[in-house]
């Protein structure tokens, strides 16, 4: 297919499959690009991104009207176009690149967490929920090498930053030792440093839950 669209001579075809290449690692990468600079600036590349799959789905429509008969498959660009666009819009970006940061350090902060339960780190809950953690497990918590410890109705619960406002807005994996606990939640019905304005509490597996406050 793509030798019968360079065929065609389309800019518009490419500029398309570049477009697309480069908004799927902008993505893929959301997490480290919301922590790295902000979310106002993520939110614009995103903006700029669909405006731009947009206006190319508009180019190769225009280019399949005026190509007509003179060119082998002119509809060709506007169908990758078409396919491209409804990608980016349906495809679930953000449960894809959390499951995979899940996956791949759920040993490093279940060890984390065997670490906070035993004592091992040092914290005091009537002082702090603010617990700080060992340099070479800073990347489990995004912004600085620090956990929320809390206890919730009881149980002690672990929070590792995904995203961290500056004011409010965070989200994170959140371990919860007794499943039952969770079972007492409601959304928008908290008063506590990890579970402060849930918008979405998500089961992952066993004890892990994926939580995200405004």
């Amino acid at each position: 297919m793509i030798n019968e669209l360079k065929y065609t001579q389309s800019t518009t075809f490419n500029l398309t499959l570049w477009w697309t290449v480069t908004f799927i690692l902008i993505k893929l990468f959301e997490c480290q690009l919301i922590n790295s600079f902000s979310i106002l600036l993520y939110g614009i590349m995103s903006l700029v991104g669909y405006w731009g799959l947009f206006i190319l789905l508009i180019l190769s429509a225009v280019y399949w009207s005026r190509k007509t008969g003179k060119v082998e498959k002119p509809f060709g660009p506007f169908v990758f176009s078409l396919i491209a666009t409804s990608f980016m819009l349906l495809f679930p970006f953000t449960a894809l690149t959390l499951q995979v940061d899940f996956r791949l350090k759920q040993d490093a902060r279940e060890e984390v967490v065997r670490m906070i339960m035993n004592k091992q780190i040092n914290y005091d809950l009537t002082k702090t929920s603010r617990v700080d953690i060992p340099d070479k497990y800073e990347n489990l918590s995004v912004g600085s090498p620090n956990v929320v410890v809390e206890k919730v109705d009881g149980e002690v619960c672990i929070l590792f930053y995904t995203f961290r406002g500056l004011t409010d807005n965070s989200s994170g994996f959140v371990y919860v030792p007794n499943e039952n606990t969770m079972t007492k939640f409601k959304l928008r019905q908290y008063s506590n440093s990890i579970f402060y304005d849930p918008i979405e509490i998500t089961n992952i597996t066993d004890h892990w839950y994926f939580v995200a406050n405004t």
